[in-house]
C-alpha cells in the first residue's frame, strides 16, 4: 500500500510539472521577436507610432515634453537594429533629454 501511494504521488507530481512547463512553453511561443526601427530624429509621437506599428506593445517617452510634436528623438533604450520581444519595454528619449 505504501509503495502504491508513493507511485501515485510521483505520477501526480510529474503530470503537474509537465502541465506547468507546457503552459510556459505555450506562453513563450506566442512572444514575437522584432527588430527595433531607427526613430532618431523623429518627433516623439511619430516615433511611438513607428515602434508600435513595428509590433512593440510597451513604448514610453521620457521627458517633460514627451508628447510634443516639436520634439526630436535622440535615442531609444534599445539600439536600432537590435532584436527584442514584442513585450520588451522601449523608452524613447527626446531632446533635450
Amino acid at each position: 500500500m505504501r509503495n502504491s501511494f508513493k507511485k501515485a504521488v510521483a505520477v501526480v507530481a510529474a503530470v503537474g510539472a509537465v502541465s506547468i512547463g507546457g503552459a510556459s512553453l505555450a506562453s513563450a511561443a506566442t512572444t514575437e521577436t522584432i527588430s527595433v526601427p531607427d526613430v532618431t530624429g523623429y518627433s516623439a509621437p511619430a516615433a511611438v507610432d513607428v515602434l508600435e506599428n513595428a509590433g512593440f506593445t510597451t513604448v514610453v517617452v521620457s521627458g517633460p515634453y514627451a508628447h510634443d510634436a516639436d520634439t526630436s528623438v535622440t535615442r531609444t533604450s534599445l539600439a536600432a537594429g537590435d532584436t527584442a520581444s514584442d513585450t520588451t519595454p522601449i523608452t524613447v528619449f527626446v531632446n533635450p533629454w
